[in-house]
C-alpha cells in the first residue's frame, strides 16, 4: 500500500505541474464553426505509417490538443483529426486512461471530442479498438488535475498484447460525415450513432476538436476490476 500511495502522490504532482503548461487550443468556440472548419480538412497521408508519433512517459501524464492544426486521416469510420503516440517500452502490465476534457468555459456544452482509441502493432495493423460504449463521464474530482471529461481506460500487458502505437480519433458519423454504408471494416459508425440516440437530448454535441489527457500508471495502481477498464487483447482473441 505504501508503494501505491507513493506512486499516486508522484502522479498527482506531475499532473499539477502539467496544468501550468497545458497546450493551448486552436479551434472555434461554437460547434457550428468547428464543424465548418472540419469540413475543409483533407487526409494527411495514405496509411498510418505516415503518422507523426509523439512519445508517452512510462508513468505520468501527457496532454495534447486535437484542433484545426492537427493531422487528419480517413479512418474506416471516416475522416477525423487525431493524435498519435508510441506506447512506452514497458516490461510489466500497465494502464492507460484517455480522457477528453470538457471546455473550461461551458462545461462541454459547445461540444466534446468523443474519443476512440486504437492500438496498432509495429506493422501499423489495428490490434485493439474501443467504442463509445466504453466511455464514462469522469467528474473533475475523479482524477488529479481537476477537469471533467469523457474517459476510457485500457489495461495493457506487454507480454500478451503486441501494441506499439496509440491513436486517438473520433467517428466521422458523429460529425455528420459518415462514410459509405458499405465501407469495409467500419465497426464504429452504426454503434456511434446508436450511442448518441440512446442518450437523446442529454448527449453533448460532438466536436471534431478537443483537449486530450493521457494517463499512464502501473498495473497495481489501477485495479484490474475497475469499472470501465478494458483489457487490450492480442489479435484473434476477441
Amino acid at each position: 500500500m505504501k508503494n501505491s500511495s507513493a506512486v499516486l502522490t508522484t502522479i498527482a504532482a506531475t499532473a499539477l505541474a502539467a496544468c501550468a503548461s497545458q497546450p493551448t487550443s486552436s479551434y472555434p468556440a461554437s460547434t457550428k464553426a468547428r464543424l465548418a472548419t472540419y469540413a475543409q480538412a483533407t487526409p494527411c497521408c495514405d496509411d498510418p505509417s505516415g503518422f507523426s508519433f509523439g512519445q508517452l512517459p512510462k508513468q505520468g501524464y501527457a496532454d495534447a490538443v486535437v484542433d484545426s492544426k492537427s493531422a487528419v486521416f480517413d479512418f474506416q469510420s471516416g475522416l477525423s483529426p487525431f493524435v498519435a503516440f508510441e506506447l512506452p517500452d514497458a516490461a510489466t502490465p500497465y494502464r492507460i486512461r484517455v480522457k477528453s476534457l470538457f471546455d473550461r468555459k461551458d462545461a462541454g456544452k459547445a461540444g466534446v471530442f468523443y474519443p476512440v482509441v486504437a492500438l496498432l502493432d509495429d506493422a501499423f495493423i489495428v490490434v485493439h479498438i474501443t467504442g463509445l460504449e466504453s466511455l464514462r463521464l469522469e467528474p473533475s474530482l475523479a482524477t488529479a488535475g481537476g477537469e471533467s471529461g469523457l474517459a476510457v481506460s485500457l489495461g495493457i500487458d506487454p507480454a500478451e498484447q503486441k501494441g506499439k502505437y496509440l491513436v486517438v480519433f473520433t467517428p466521422a458519423a458523429l460529425l455528420g460525415e459518415a462514410p459509405e454504408s458499405d465501407r469495409e471494416g467500419d465497426m464504429l459508425s452504426l454503434s456511434a450513432l446508436a450511442y448518441m440516440e440512446r442518450h437523446g437530448e442529454a448527449a453533448i454535441p460532438a466536436s471534431p476538436y478537443g483537449r486530450i489527457r493521457i494517463t499512464i500508471a502501473p498495473d497495481q495502481v489501477v485495479s484490474g476490476t475497475e469499472p470501465g477498464v478494458e483489457q487490450a487483447k492480442p489479435p484473434g482473441s476477441e
